[in-house]
């Protein structure tokens, strides 16, 4: 009888775990600090990736972590292989197809864009106007405004570790990173106050849009109770 008690217990917490939602998550390779990245030891880290923890962990879901390229990622979610992509805001730009299929949740925070500036300079750099004709680093790809000198460069860090050093004046990019690198790499530079800002949020596949309203219920669970406060704080304030 206690043979058949045991079998029965672990019969329905095998059907717990078969029948357990799994999201798999596009992560763009090789990830982004502090948002998400993979760290020394293999483990996937940072906000974005705690973030999602904490939800997943409130909605009683599993997570499956999908490094792709952000191409393949792309390709993949319009062909509903991949559930859901982190950190993306509403209004991205996208093929008429990747509309049809893209849903998005509430913002689970904000994306703030930055100058970071040699301590020595005197000008308020915050005041984009103000870097008309001068050099200043950017990350290759991404937005700038078209009357500056642009230099491009491959990553955050880098430009990070230039203005650090001095052998760029002014850079631009996110206020998370500048932070991050700042704080735990002892950086020095000074940075601006939010030149831009927007909500980031998820985007969630068509197919999966059941979650969508336990999503949204969860993000407004945690941020109420100040979770992904704290989660930011813990990459961005410092030891």
């Amino acid at each position: 009888m206690w043979a058949k008690k045991v079998l029965a217990v672990c019969m329905l917490l095998l059907a717990g775990t078969v029948s357990a939602e799994v999201l798999r998550v596009g992560m763009p390779a090789p990830g982004q600090v502090p948002f998400m990245w993979t760290d020394k030891s293999g483990a996937i880290t940072g906000i974005y990736a705690d973030a999602l923890r904490a939800i997943a962990f409130d909605m009683k879901i599993k997570l499956k972590f999908v490094p792709l390229s952000q191409a393949r990622l792309n390709r993949l979610f319009l062909d509903g292989e991949i559930d859901l992509e982190i950190g993306v805001p509403a209004d991205t730009p996208g093929s008429q197809a990747m509309q049809q299929v893209s849903l998005f949740s509430r913002p689970f925070g904000y994306a703030n864009e930055v100058v970071v500036f040699d301590p020595k300079l005197h000008f308020p750099a915050f005041i984009l106007k103000d870097l008309k004709s001068k050099e200043v680093a950017v990350v290759r790809g991404a937005t700038a405004p078209d009357y500056i000198k642009r230099e491009n460069f491959a990553s955050p860090l880098q430009i990070a570790k230039r203005v650090d050093r001095g052998w760029s004046e002014v850079g631009l990019m996110r206020e998370a990173p500048a932070m991050h690198f700042k704080a735990y790499l002892g950086l020095k530079y000074k940075i601006s106050l939010p030149y831009a800002s927007y909500p980031i949020g998820f985007r969630l596949h068509s197919q999966r849009e059941a979650l969508l309203i336990k999503l949204d219920s969860s993000i407004e669970k945690l941020e109420n109770q100040g979770v992904f406060e704290e989660i930011v704080c813990k990459y961005l304030c410092g030891n």
